[in-house]
């Protein structure tokens, strides 16, 4: 805990500013001929760094031509971008390539792995360095972009709420080899996610299989709480997705990357 708050402090200095900024911009990619890769991007005037947020569940934020998110908007990463935007950080935020979208197991794929490096290489021209930070579901998209070796790769990896382990369905470990990340990892987890393939203690076991990563650090947050009794548990609107401390996940995200940005 002493730990987790040092780190809150830490943010605190960083995403309490207010740098100027520009409005959300499309940016889009053709990662193959006839496909189409959307992605919504921001930035601050000067950025210290580049976010690449993956969102959980389908991963499709059906952007359009106007770069409106029109699904998952509510997703954890897809609501707080504009916190990293005042943190200091450009954010590339991506769809599905187009001939992606409606397929299964698009996320374990070499297609979905090149996107994203597609992503990561518009990225690092905005700024250096890159962070992938994926949440839910979107860990397995992170994961299989290192077991997939798929060129460039970013500097560091967040993982919020992982889907990380198999629970019925396949996590991000399923996707290949995980010592072939070789970069310092943070496992973000809320102590009172109960969504049933994303159990707090898996970040353990995932952190076990990271062999090839200098560092990998667990975080534990606490607090907030549903929106309501209703509420899915592996929503983003639960504990599952840091619901009511959005704040605290975003310092604690960015304390970590300020931390370990290669000097």
């Amino acid at each position: 805990m002493r730990r987790t708050l040092v780190m809150l402090a830490l943010a605190g200095i960083v995403v309490g500013g207010t740098p100027s900024r520009a409005a959300d911009t499309l940016l889009t990619l053709t990662p193959r001929p006839g496909a189409e890769l959307r992605v919504v991007t921001d930035r601050p005037a000067a950025p210290v760094g580049s976010v690449v947020l993956l969102a959980g569940g389908s991963g499709v934020l059906d952007i359009d031509a106007q770069g409106r998110i029109n699904q998952l908007a509510g997703n954890h990463l897809i609501r707080t971008r504009a916190a990293y935007v005042r943190a200091g950080y450009a954010v590339f935020a991506p769809d599905i390539a187009s001939d992606l979208k409606g397929t299964q197991r698009y996320r374990y794929g070499a297609a979905h792995a090149a996107d994203l490096a597609l992503v990561v290489a518009a990225a690092r021209k905005v700024a250096s360095p890159v962070w992938l930070i994926g949440t839910s579901r979107g860990a397995v998209s992170a994961a299989n972009l290192f077991a997939q070796q798929a060129a460039p790769l970013p500097d560091g990896l967040v993982i919020s709420s992982g889907a990380l382990m198999n629970h019925n369905v396949p996590g991000a470990a399923a996707t290949g080899d995980m010592g072939r990340i070789r970069v310092p990892v943070l496992l973000l987890r809320h102590r009172d996610d109960s969504c049933r393939i994303t159990p707090p203690a898996d970040a353990d076991r995932f952190k076990a299989l990271l062999t090839g990563a200098p560092k990998v650090d667990i975080v534990t947050l606490t607090g907030g709480s549903p929106a309501s009794a209703r509420a899915d548990p592996c929503e983003a609107n639960h504990y599952h997705g840091f619901h009511g401390i959005d704040d605290q996940a975003v310092a604690a995200t960015v304390a970590w990357m300020r931390a370990n940005a290669r000097r």
